[in-house]
This record gives structure tokens, C-alpha cells and sequence, in this order.
């Protein structure tokens, strides 16, 4: 473990990875400079950026929450998946997944091409090429006309078979598997401290769980809503609290 603000067991520590070269050692110059002069200002460096690690891992724990319930990390609203890309149709966030066994071409403004195993946009919109783990390429966005993705015939079988086990579900009950686009029942209920989901296969499995797993009274997670309550650890938003966020939209034009 590298130790930046002076001898191991007295001072600061950084865990992770460290600039390399001469970048790391301006930045044991620039931290000891300021250990002398105002260790203060040091612990107030480190606690910020610890802060802005934690607030980063929450944002990232809610955007994989909400990407596991098939919901846009942007605005809530339910997203379309493709066999590569999932699609927000209302607020227009995306993702998608490059090609592992194909390519990905650059075509240029000017007829050229650029081949590389994957890309990556910068934050200037500029174009990296990387083959290998290795920036082979940076091209600037104003000469891109645009990008093709060349997926092979096995990769995107593959991919269809992914998906399609990856909509089954397991009843809670009879432990039959379901698709998503049949008809699935969800309920929500704490028998501990914490909210669970459980899914079914049909209606008549939903109320065989629930008739033979009561909840306890005061709680009645069964017939009251999770909206509002404060009776256990919440871990997932409930049916009702989507379908009041779809009947309300917050479009982007209307918060202008």
C-alpha cells in the first residue's frame, strides 16, 4: 500500500491506485508540502474526497436498483431492451454493449475508416480507439460520420439466449419458471426488518403464499401499501409508487 502522507501508522494512507511516473511524484511533493505547512488542510482533502466516494457508491447502488426493476437511472420511466442496448423512450438515456468477438468501425466525414475492437467517448465528444486494452486511436468528433457495430452471427445468438433466460422468473410458490411477459403477480412483504419481493406465476399462487405466510397485523404489509409506511427497511420502490411516477411525468421541457 503506497503511502503518500508520510511513514505508515502516523500519518494518511491512499488505498487505491496511485498516479504513475512523474505525476505521482509531483503529488507526494505537492502532499508533503502541504502536511508541513497545514495538516488541516490535508485531512479536509481526504475526508472530502471519502465523501465524494460514498455519494458516488450510493448514485451507483440506486442506478443498478433501478436498472435491476427495468427502470431508466434518469428518470424512473421504464426502459425498452434490445438485444445490446436498453433504451429509455421517454428521456432518451441509453446503453449499450460493444462487440466482444466483432469490431467496431469508425467511419470518417472524409470516406476512411478506423477499426477497433471497442470505443470509448470523451467527455469533448472525441472518439478513443482501443484494441487490446490499448488507446490505439483518438479521433476527433468532428471528423466522425459515424460508428458501426459489427457483431458476429454467434455472439448475437448468443445474446438472444441471454436475454431470454434472463426474463424467466421462478415462482415463490410453486416454483414453476415464467416469462416476464406472461403474467407475473409481485408482492412486497417484511417478515423481518426488511422489505422483500416476491414474484408468482399466476394470482392463485400470490394468495396461496400469502395464506399460508401471514404478516403480522399491526404491519399488514399484504393489504397496506409501501408508499408511506415506515414499519420495515425499504428495498424496493413498490407497484404503486411507478404507476404514480408514470401518471406524472416530470418532462425535461417542464422543468425549464
Amino acid at each position: 500500500m503506497p503511502t503518500l502522507f508520510g511513514r505508515k501508522g502516523k500519518e494518511e494512507e491512499v488505498d487505491n491506485a496511485a498516479p504513475l511516473g512523474d505525476e505521482q511524484k509531483e503529488l507526494e511533493e505537492d502532499v508533503s508540502f502541504l502536511q508541513k505547512e497545514d495538516k488541516a488542510s490535508v485531512r479536509k482533502v481526504i475526508s472530502e474526497v471519502k465523501e465524494t466516494i460514498r455519494e458516488a457508491t450510493k448514485a451507483s447502488l440506486r442506478d443498478v436498483k433501478l436498472l435491476e426493476e427495468g427502470r431508466c437511472p434518469n428518470c424512473g420511466r421504464k426502459t425498452r431492451q434490445f438485444l445490446f442496448t436498453r433504451v429509455c423512450e421517454y428521456c432518451g438515456w441509453s446503453s449499450f454493449i460493444t462487440p466482444k468477438k466483432g469490431h467496431v468501425t469508425i467511419h470518417l466525414r472524409n470516406g476512411g475508416t478506423v477499426e477497433s475492437h471497442t470505443v470509448f467517448r470523451t467527455i469533448q465528444g472525441d472518439v478513443l480507439g482501443i484494441t487490446d486494452d490499448v488507446v490505439r486511436v483518438r479521433v476527433p468528433q468532428d471528423n466522425i460520420g459515424y460508428i458501426e457495430y459489427v457483431w458476429t452471427d454467434d455472439e448475437i445468438a448468443e445474446r438472444r439466449e441471454q436475454l431470454r433466460r434472463g426474463k424467466l422468473v421462478v415462482c415463490d410458490w410453486c416454483g414453476r419458471e415464467a416469462q416476464w411477459d406472461e403474467y407475473v403477480a409481485v408482492t412486497y412483504v417484511a417478515f423481518g426488518k426488511e422489505q422483500e419481493k416476491f414474484v408468482f406465476c399466476s394470482e392463485r399462487c400470490k394468495q396461496a403464499f400469502q395464506k399460508q405466510y401471514p404478516t403480522r397485523i399491526h404491519r399488514n404489509c399484504y393489504e397496506r401499501p409501501c408508499e408511506g409506511c415506515d414499519e420495515c427497511i425499504k428495498r424496493y420502490p413498490d407497484e404503486e409508487t411507478w404507476e404514480k411516477l408514470e401518471e406524472k411525468p416530470a418532462r425535461p421541457e417542464d422543468k425549464k
